[in-house]
């Protein structure tokens, strides 16, 4: 399988930066301002990987919460000022992510300014040697393949030919549903005990704990 790899697809948020612990406690702050009182772990377990206008229909239906008109806008303000003060990348993965000599691409749900901004500011933005996907380029985000099957098309690669790491389990779906052999990363920070399990489970072919691990896997696949 290793010798037939020629490409490395990446998401970005919790798998390269760890921007989703940034994100959800923003998310959880301005929650708790408009009368909503959600668990961290909670909350991380509940909802890995969706967007969140997905999460806020969630929470709707759940919680009967109306997210006011200006909750969209506040939110993503305090989102960019944490990225600004605090953004870090995966401990470990700043020079994996430099080293690897194999052509990586990214393939997130976020759009292509935030993916670019994310990477510019932990200086992994020149390490990216091929492209970045967006779900805001196709017609269905992460847990649908779409995005992934515009990276196979762009790349003229087929799906034997690439290896995904993503840490939800909204992206693993998407990897596999386009075909894909995917590694379920777990070195985030806002992730908590079990998410392994819920990466299996979503067909994930293999768990990589921390960066040591995933770099241990890509070496048993032949990854430089």
């Amino acid at each position: 399988m290793g010798l037939q790899i020629k490409h490395l697809l990446f998401d970005n948020d919790g798998t390269v930066v760890d921007s989703e612990i940034i994100a959800q406690r923003s998310m959880l702050d301005l929650l708790a301002v408009n009368g909503l009182q959600l668990d961290e772990k909670e909350y991380s377990q509940r909802f890995p990987g969706l967007l969140e206008r997905e999460i806020l229909q969630l929470l709707k239906i759940e919680h009967d919460f109306d997210a006011p008109p200006n909750f969209m806008a506040d939110l993503h303000a305090m989102q960019i000022t944490g990225f600004e003060q605090s953004l870090r990348a995966i401990p470990g993965m700043t020079s994996l992510f430099r080293n690897l000599q194999m052509p990586k691409s990214m393939v997130s749900n976020g759009s292509i300014r935030h993916v670019r901004k994310c990477l510019n500011k932990v200086k992994l933005l020149s390490s990216v040697n091929g492209h970045i996907f967006s779900a805001e380029q196709v017609e269905k985000p992460k847990p649908h393949p779409d995005v992934y099957f515009l990276a196979l098309e762009t790349l003229r690669l087929k799906a034997v030919e690439v290896i995904v790491v993503e840490d939800s389990p909204t992206g693993v779906k998407a990897a596999k549903s386009a075909g894909l052999q995917t590694i379920g990363f777990l070195g985030a920070a806002h992730l908590h005990d079990g998410h392994d399990k819920k990466l299996l489970d979503s067909g994930a072919d293999h768990i990589a704990g921390d960066s040591r691990e995933l770099a241990r896997i890509f070496d048993s696949l032949g990854i430089q």
